[in-house]
C-alpha cells in the first residue's frame, strides 16, 4: 500500500507542477498599438509612429522630429468548451465557459529624428501573453490542467535607424524581454475524483537580450516596402515557485499525504521555454492622395518550441514535456482613407494560422486558426493625433477528436471535446509630435 501511495504521489506531483507551465507562453499579441490594430496590424511598410520598434525599426528614419505615443488595447476573450473527460458512452457531455475578464495590453514609445542620417526610438510593449480563467474553477471539467492561467511578456526595445539614401533605411534594435506567469490547477483524489490539492505556480524569468533588424525602401511617393526580423528568445525561469494547498485537510488525508510526499507545500523549480523568431514583410501602396493600402506576411518560427525541461528540488519529479509546435504564418491587410485633412478612417483583415498541434489543445489556451476584422478612426489636432480602434477575433471551432472519432490529447488531464472562442479588442492611442 505504501509503494502504491508513493507512486501516486510522484505521478500526481509531476502533473501538478508540470502540466500547465509549458503551454501558455506560445501565443503572440500582435497589437502593439491602437492605430496599427485598426489596420489589422498591417504596418510593416508604414511604421510611421513609435511602434516602429516592433513592426519595423527602419521606419524611424522616415519620421520627422520627435514623437511620444501612449496606447492601451483592452483584450476581452471568451472561451466555451463542450465535452467530457473520457470515451465512456455513459458519460454525458457538459458545456463550460470562461469568466468575463479584460486584459490590458500597453504600448509606450518615444522617437527622435534630428534630421541627419540617424534616427532613434525606444518602446515598451507586451507582444506575448495569455489569460484564461474558467468559470466555477473548482468544478470545471478541465481543472486538472488549469482553471486560471496568466502569462505576461514585456519588451523594452531601444533602436536606431540609418538613412542610407533618400529611399532606403536600415534599422537595428535590441529586444530586452521579461516574462512572468501564474497558473492555478487542481489535483483530484484518485478514487472519488474530488479535489485534493489546489496548486499555484508562479515565476519570473531573467531578462533576455536579442537583436532586431529592419529595412524600409520607398522608391517613390506611392510605394513602400518593409522587412523586419525579431530573433527567437529563450526565457529562463531560475526561481519558479509552486504552492500546494490541501483543499480539505481535515476530511481528505490523501491530499495531506500527497503534499508531504512531495516535500511540503512550498516547492522550487527551474525551466526554460522559447519564444519564436518573427519575420515581418510588408508592401504598401498609395492608390490616390486619400487612399492607401498595405499587405503583410508574418512568419513565426514556432518549431523552436519543441519541449520544456522541468527541474525540481525533488529529482524524482524532473521531466521533459514535448509540444512539437509548428511554424506558422499570418496574412494581414490594412487600409487608411483620409476623409478630411484632420480625419482618417482605417480598416483591416487578418487570417492567422495556429502553431498548436491537436494533441496540445488544452484548457490553458485552446488555440486555433482565426480571422480578425478591425476598423478605427484617427483625429489630428494641432500637434496631436488621437485614435480609437476595434477588432473582432473569430476563432474557428477546434476539437481534439480526430477524423476517425478517436480522442487526440497530450495528457489524460485534458478533457475531450470541442472549443469555441472569440475576442473583442478595444484600443485607444494618443501621439504628440514636437
Amino acid at each position: 500500500m505504501r509503494n502504491r501511495m508513493t507512486t501516486l504521489v510522484l505521478v500526481a506531483g509531476m502533473l501538478v507542477l508540470g502540466a500547465g507551465l509549458a503551454q501558455g507562453a506560445g501565443f503572440n499579441i500582435y497589437e502593439a498599438n491602437s492605430k496599427a490594430t485598426a489596420m489589422g496590424c498591417a504596418f510593416t511598410a508604414t511604421a510611421d509612429d513609435g511602434s516602429a520598434v516592433f513592426y519595423n525599426v527602419a521606419g524611424l528614419s522616415f519620421q520627422v522630429g520627435q514623437s511620444a505615443d501612449l496606447n492601451a488595447v483592452a483584450v476581452m476573450p471568451k472561451f466555451t468548451f463542450t465535452g467530457k473527460m473520457s470515451t465512456n458512452p455513459n458519460e454525458e457531455s457538459s458545456t463550460w465557459e470562461s469568466k468575463d475578464k479584460t486584459f490590458l495590453v500597453p504600448g509606450a514609445y518615444y522617437t527622435n529624428n534630428p534630421g541627419n542620417k540617424i534616427a532613434f526610438g525606444v518602446g515598451v510593449y507586451a507582444p506575448f501573453g495569455l489569460g484564461v480563467v474558467w468559470d466555477k474553477g473548482d468544478e470545471w471539467i478541465g481543472r486538472q490542467a488549469s482553471y486560471d492561467v496568466s502569462i505576461q511578456t514585456v519588451y523594452v526595445t531601444p533602436a536606431a535607424s540609418y538613412l542610407v539614401s533618400e529611399q532606403l533605411a536600415l534599422g537595428l534594435g535590441v529586444d530586452l524581454a521579461h516574462q512572468s506567469l501564474e497558473l492555478n490547477r487542481y489535483t483530484l483524489e484518485p478514487t472519488f475524483g474530488e479535489n485534493a490539492i489546489d496548486t499555484e505556480i508562479t515565476g519570473s524569468s531573467s531578462w533576455n537580450v536579442t537583436p532586431v533588424f529592419g529595412l524600409m525602401y520607398r522608391p517613390g511617393e506611392k510605394l513602400s516596402l518593409g522587412a523586419n526580423y525579431h530573433f527567437k528568445k529563450t526565457m529562463k525561469f531560475d526561481e519558479g515557485e509552486a504552492f500546494l494547498q490541501p483543499v480539505a485537510p481535515g476530511d481528505d488525508p490523501w491530499g495531506n499525504a500527497l503534499v508531504d510526499g512531495l516535500g511540503g507545500s512550498d516547492q522550487e523549480a527551474t525551466a526554460e521555454l522559447n519564444l519564436p523568431d518573427i519575420l515581418q514583410l510588408g508592401i504598401a501602396y498609395r492608390f490616390s492622395p486619400k487612399f492607401r493600402g498595405e499587405f503583410n506576411y508574418v512568419w513565426f518560427g514556432w518549431s523552436t518550441f519543441e519541449s520544456l525541461a522541468l527541474d525540481f528540488e525533488n529529482d524524482a519529479l524532473d521531466q521533459e514535456i514535448h509540444f512539437n509546435y509548428e511554424d506558422s504564418w499570418q496574412i494581414r491587410f490594412g487600409f487608411d482613407y483620409a476623409v478630411h485633412q484632420d480625419w482618417n478612417l482605417m480598416a483591416g483583415f487578418v487570417h492567422d494560422r495556429t502553431p498548436q498541434p491537436l494533441e496540445s489543445v488544452s484548457p490553458i489556451l485552446p488555440d486555433t486558426d482565426r480571422n480578425d476584422y478591425s476598423f478605427g478612426v484617427l483625429y489630428k489636432y494641432k500637434t496631436w493625433e488621437f485614435n480609437v480602434s476595434y477588432m473582432y477575433v473569430h476563432n474557428q471551432e477546434r476539437t481534439n477528436i480526430d477524423d476517425e472519432g478517436n480522442p487526440v490529447r497530450g495528457s489524460t488531464t485534458y478533457p475531450i471535446g470541442s472549443y469555441k472562442a472569440h475576442a473583442h479588442l478595444a484600443g485607444f492611442g494618443a501621439t504628440l509630435r514636437f
